[in-house]
Protein backbone atom coordinates (compact mmCIF):
# COMPACT_ATOMS: atom_id res chain seq x y z
CA UNK A 1 0.00 0.00 0.00
CA UNK A 2 2.88 2.34 0.83
CA UNK A 3 4.40 1.79 -2.63
CA UNK A 4 1.10 2.70 -4.29
CA UNK A 5 0.94 5.95 -2.29
CA UNK A 6 4.50 6.82 -3.33
CA UNK A 7 3.63 6.02 -6.96
CA UNK A 8 0.55 8.23 -6.83
CA UNK A 9 2.62 11.06 -5.35
CA UNK A 10 5.24 10.74 -8.12
CA UNK A 11 2.54 10.86 -10.79
CA UNK A 12 0.92 13.89 -9.14
CA UNK A 13 4.27 15.70 -9.06
CA UNK A 14 4.86 14.85 -12.71
CA UNK A 15 1.44 16.18 -13.72
CA UNK A 16 1.85 19.38 -11.73
CA UNK A 17 5.48 20.26 -12.44
CA UNK A 18 5.93 19.23 -16.05
CA UNK A 19 3.43 21.53 -17.82
CA UNK A 20 5.11 24.60 -16.33
CA UNK A 21 8.26 23.95 -18.37
CA UNK A 22 6.67 21.90 -21.15
CA UNK A 23 7.16 24.31 -24.03
CA UNK A 24 10.58 25.61 -22.98
CA UNK A 25 12.47 22.98 -24.98
CA UNK A 26 11.60 21.32 -28.31
CA UNK A 27 11.17 17.54 -28.53
CA UNK A 28 14.36 16.60 -30.35
CA UNK A 29 15.15 12.91 -30.54
CA UNK A 30 18.39 12.13 -32.33
CA UNK A 31 20.72 9.41 -31.09
CA UNK A 32 21.12 7.56 -27.81
CA UNK A 33 18.26 7.37 -25.26
CA UNK A 34 18.30 6.03 -21.71
CA UNK A 35 15.55 6.09 -19.11
CA UNK A 36 13.66 4.43 -16.31
CA UNK A 37 10.17 4.46 -14.83
CA UNK A 38 8.69 3.78 -11.38
CA UNK A 39 5.12 3.43 -10.22
CA UNK A 40 2.46 1.00 -9.14
CA UNK A 41 0.40 -1.60 -10.90
CA UNK A 42 -1.27 -4.95 -10.80
CA UNK A 43 -0.85 -8.50 -12.00
CA UNK A 44 -3.06 -11.42 -12.87
CA UNK A 45 -2.07 -15.09 -12.94
CA UNK A 46 -3.92 -17.98 -14.56
CA UNK A 47 -2.09 -21.02 -13.15
CA UNK A 48 -5.00 -23.43 -13.56
CA UNK A 49 -7.82 -23.26 -16.12
CA UNK A 50 -10.63 -21.24 -14.57
CA UNK A 51 -8.64 -20.24 -11.49
CA UNK A 52 -7.47 -16.61 -11.42
CA UNK A 53 -5.72 -14.43 -8.88
CA UNK A 54 -4.67 -10.79 -8.95
CA UNK A 55 -3.07 -8.19 -6.75
CA UNK A 56 -1.35 -4.82 -6.54
CA UNK A 57 2.35 -4.13 -6.28
CA UNK A 58 5.30 -2.10 -7.45
CA UNK A 59 5.99 -1.51 -11.14
CA UNK A 60 9.09 -0.21 -12.87
CA UNK A 61 11.43 -0.51 -15.79
CA UNK A 62 14.58 0.50 -17.59
CA UNK A 63 15.07 1.41 -21.25
CA UNK A 64 17.97 2.08 -23.58
CA UNK A 65 17.69 2.75 -27.29
CA UNK A 66 18.41 4.78 -30.37
CA UNK A 67 16.21 7.44 -31.93
CA UNK A 68 15.87 6.56 -35.61
CA UNK A 69 14.19 9.92 -36.23
CA UNK A 70 12.26 12.51 -34.24
CA UNK A 71 9.20 10.20 -34.37
CA UNK A 72 10.66 6.68 -34.04
CA UNK A 73 12.75 5.02 -31.35
CA UNK A 74 14.08 1.46 -31.35
CA UNK A 75 15.29 0.06 -28.07
CA UNK A 76 15.54 -2.57 -25.37
CA UNK A 77 13.17 -2.27 -22.42
CA UNK A 78 12.96 -4.34 -19.27
CA UNK A 79 9.93 -4.13 -17.04
CA UNK A 80 8.99 -5.70 -13.73
CA UNK A 81 6.12 -6.05 -11.31
CA UNK A 82 6.78 -7.07 -7.69
CA UNK A 83 4.11 -7.97 -5.18
CA UNK A 84 2.57 -10.52 -2.83
CA UNK A 85 0.76 -13.57 -4.17
CA UNK A 86 -0.91 -16.71 -2.93
CA UNK A 87 -0.11 -20.03 -4.62
CA UNK A 88 -2.55 -22.85 -5.43
CA UNK A 89 -2.14 -24.24 -1.90
CA UNK A 90 -3.07 -20.94 -0.26
CA UNK A 91 0.51 -20.13 0.82
CA UNK A 92 1.47 -16.42 0.70
CA UNK A 93 4.75 -15.48 -0.96
CA UNK A 94 6.59 -12.91 -3.06
CA UNK A 95 6.03 -12.82 -6.82
CA UNK A 96 8.26 -11.06 -9.36
CA UNK A 97 7.22 -10.82 -13.02
CA UNK A 98 9.77 -9.55 -15.55
CA UNK A 99 9.91 -8.82 -19.26
CA UNK A 100 12.83 -8.13 -21.62
CA UNK A 101 11.55 -6.60 -24.84
CA UNK A 102 12.81 -5.29 -28.14
CA UNK A 103 10.63 -2.16 -28.21
CA UNK A 104 9.49 0.22 -30.91
CA UNK A 105 8.21 3.66 -29.81
CA UNK A 106 6.28 6.02 -32.07
CA UNK A 107 5.77 9.73 -31.33
CA UNK A 108 2.86 10.49 -33.73
CA UNK A 109 3.22 14.29 -33.84
CA UNK A 110 6.98 14.31 -33.04
CA UNK A 111 5.98 15.90 -29.72
CA UNK A 112 5.26 14.46 -26.27
CA UNK A 113 2.60 11.76 -26.89
CA UNK A 114 3.89 8.25 -27.58
CA UNK A 115 2.79 4.67 -28.22
CA UNK A 116 5.14 1.72 -27.77
CA UNK A 117 5.07 -2.04 -28.34
CA UNK A 118 7.60 -4.82 -28.09
CA UNK A 119 8.23 -8.54 -27.91
CA UNK A 120 10.83 -10.75 -26.30
CA UNK A 121 11.22 -12.90 -23.21
CA UNK A 122 9.75 -12.96 -19.75
CA UNK A 123 9.99 -14.72 -16.43
CA UNK A 124 8.30 -15.22 -13.10
CA UNK A 125 9.74 -16.04 -9.69
CA UNK A 126 7.65 -17.06 -6.71
CA UNK A 127 9.35 -17.42 -3.32
CA UNK A 128 8.05 -18.23 0.14
CA UNK A 129 9.10 -19.80 3.42
CA UNK A 130 7.64 -23.11 4.51
CA UNK A 131 8.59 -24.26 8.02
CA UNK A 132 11.63 -21.94 7.90
CA UNK A 133 12.82 -23.30 4.54
CA UNK A 134 13.10 -20.83 1.62
CA UNK A 135 11.32 -22.22 -1.46
CA UNK A 136 11.60 -20.56 -4.87
CA UNK A 137 10.07 -21.47 -8.24
CA UNK A 138 11.04 -19.86 -11.56
CA UNK A 139 9.36 -19.99 -14.96
CA UNK A 140 10.48 -18.57 -18.34
CA UNK A 141 8.95 -17.97 -21.74
CA UNK A 142 7.85 -15.30 -24.19
CA UNK A 143 6.49 -11.80 -23.60
CA UNK A 144 4.61 -9.09 -25.47
CA UNK A 145 4.07 -5.58 -24.15
CA UNK A 146 2.59 -2.24 -25.14
CA UNK A 147 2.05 1.15 -23.59
CA UNK A 148 1.21 4.80 -24.12
CA UNK A 149 1.92 8.07 -22.42
CA UNK A 150 3.16 11.63 -22.60
CA UNK A 151 6.45 13.29 -21.78
CA UNK A 152 7.38 16.90 -21.17
CA UNK A 153 10.82 18.13 -22.13
CA UNK A 154 12.13 19.93 -19.05
CA UNK A 155 15.65 20.56 -20.36
CA UNK A 156 17.30 20.12 -23.74
CA UNK A 157 18.26 16.51 -22.86
CA UNK A 158 15.78 15.45 -20.13
CA UNK A 159 12.07 14.60 -20.31
CA UNK A 160 9.68 13.74 -17.48
CA UNK A 161 6.64 11.72 -18.41
CA UNK A 162 3.74 9.55 -17.34
CA UNK A 163 2.85 6.23 -18.90
CA UNK A 164 0.59 3.23 -18.68
CA UNK A 165 2.09 -0.11 -19.72
CA UNK A 166 0.74 -3.65 -20.11
CA UNK A 167 2.66 -6.89 -20.59
CA UNK A 168 1.54 -10.47 -21.11
CA UNK A 169 3.83 -13.40 -20.31
CA UNK A 170 3.38 -16.77 -22.04
CA UNK A 171 5.57 -18.90 -19.81
CA UNK A 172 6.28 -22.63 -19.81
CA UNK A 173 4.01 -23.45 -16.84
CA UNK A 174 1.94 -20.35 -15.94
CA UNK A 175 0.66 -17.36 -17.88
CA UNK A 176 0.64 -13.87 -16.36
CA UNK A 177 -0.42 -10.34 -17.24
CA UNK A 178 0.96 -7.29 -15.48
CA UNK A 179 0.38 -3.57 -15.90
CA UNK A 180 1.44 -0.34 -14.35
CA UNK A 181 1.05 3.42 -14.16
CA UNK A 182 4.38 5.17 -13.78
CA UNK A 183 6.40 8.33 -13.87
CA UNK A 184 9.19 8.03 -16.43
CA UNK A 185 12.53 9.78 -16.67
CA UNK A 186 14.28 9.87 -20.06
CA UNK A 187 17.54 11.38 -21.25
CA UNK A 188 18.21 12.03 -24.95
CA UNK A 189 21.85 12.33 -26.05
Amino acid sequence: MRLLKISALLLLIAFMAAPAAAESWPHERDGFVIGFNVGGGGAKAKPVEGQESDGGGGFGGFRVGWALSNQFLLGFESGAWVGKAENELGIDGDLTLSSYLLNFTWYPAAKGWFIRAGFGGGSSEYSTKINGLEVSVEDNGGAFGFGAGHEWRLTRKFALGVAVDYCTLDLDVDDFDFWGFSAQFNWYF
